[in-house]
């Protein structure tokens, strides 16, 4: 079935980026717990020619989340975190403002990594490239540059909160899902306080190197391959640095984003986990830990810094991420070894992959 998808990929994705001003995009097909085709189309960089390849990075916008969520289990298998404390009991360098309305002490990591905790959306907007003095707790105090007129545009199109206000409770905590960026700065916080290094050293050494994502990072290193994002009409724009690397900070390849969807199954040679956390740690992740949103009459439910889905009574795990440029989404299903994962530099790249994604989807929860 593999090949077949792929080969109708091959016909029908080029036509479909020419269409939607998308310039690159990568696909990671999997089957049997592993990766079985990598397919690369278009080019990196629209004005260098450049072409997209297994190895080119992209930035995974809020996939990062899922990541950021296997970094904070690995804390807790350590015993160094509990997922039911409250979240400011990790916390050496700030304090949530205090609230009339809300009990502080039920923001717990588990909310946290769920978006049940009731804190503000707080997008962590990116700043650019070389306002290097910008840090997450400015972006956490709403101590941010404007947004320049790139920025104010994509928010004005999708019609988007600003995000640069300090960081609050503003909905009862474990009360109902609300998707909150801001949510994952207090986790990076918490594992920065906790480890006593930063947040991408820290990722690096306990989720990086043992899954093997030799390319994942959180910023741009001169002399690699990086994709450019690229608007609505397929010109290319200019990267920003995001000060959240918890909410959406990571950048990877195809090959280890498809490495870290493999390590969320089991497999001949292997138990869930990837030799960074234990088979019960990804079971954690992966359970039902309230709802999520509705959409096309589906109910999504909430994992923890991922997004469960039951197809047909199969178990899909996904995240999705997106920003000024990017697009970014994998779609697995643990317990049959099958998943997609794709990464795009273009701005109108949601409906490329949507429909490849249902597809993929439609056919392997249906057997």
């Amino acid at each position: 079935m593999s090949d077949a998808f792929a080969e109708e990929l091959r016909r029908s994705l080029p036509e479909d980026m020419e269409r939607l001003n998308v310039p690159g995009c990568a696909v990671a097909l999997i089957r049997d717990f592993a990766p079985t085709q990598i397919l690369c189309f278009g080019t990196a960089d629209r004005a260098t020619g450049e072409a997209v390849t297994a190895e080119t990075r992209f930035s995974l916008q809020s996939v990062s989340k899922s990541i950021a969520a296997w970094a904070v289990m690995t804390l807790v298998e350590q015993g160094r975190l509990d997922l039911d404390q409250p979240i400011s009991d990790y916390h050496r360098r700030w304090t949530l403002p205090p609230s009339k309305e809300f009990d502080l002490a039920l923001v717990t990591p588990r909310r946290l990594l769920s978006h049940h905790a009731g804190v503000t959306v707080a997008g962590f907007r990116g700043v650019e490239l070389d306002q290097t003095s910008y840090t997450l707790l400015d972006a956490m105090q709403g101590r941010l540059p404007p947004p320049n007129a790139e920025q104010t545009a994509h928010y004005d199109y999708w019609d988007l909160p600003r995000d640069d206000d300090i960081i609050t409770v503003t909905h009862p905590p474990g009360l109902g899902w609300n998707y909150s960026n801001a949510g994952f700065g207090l986790l990076e916080l918490a594992v920065e306080d906790i480890t006593g290094e930063s947040f991408a050293d820290y990722v690096a050494c306990a989720v990086f190197a043992p899954l093997g994502m030799d390319s994942a990072c959180f910023a741009r290193r001169e002399g690699l391959p990086y994709a450019r994002p690229h608007n609505r009409q397929g010109q290319p724009i200019q990267d920003y640095r995001w000060l959240c690397g918890a909410a959406g900070g990571v950048y990877a390849s195809i090959a280890d984003l498809a490495r870290f969807a493999c390590a969320g199954m089991a497999g001949a040679d292997r138990s869930k986990g990837g030799g960074a956390l234990s088979p019960a740690s990804v079971e954690t992740m992966h359970s039902d830990h309230g709802s999520a949103f509705n959409i096309a009459e589906r109910q999504f439910r909430a994992g923890l810094g991922h997004v469960l889905l039951d197809l047909d009574g199969l178990l899909n795990v996904h995240h999705s991420g997106g920003s000024i440029g990017w697009r970014s989404i994998y779609s697995i299903f643990p317990e049959t070894g099958t998943g997609i994962c794709m990464l795009m530099n273009g701005e109108g790249a949601n409906e490329l992959w949507q429909p490849v994604v249902f597809r993929w989807n439609q056919q392997h929860s249906q057997g």
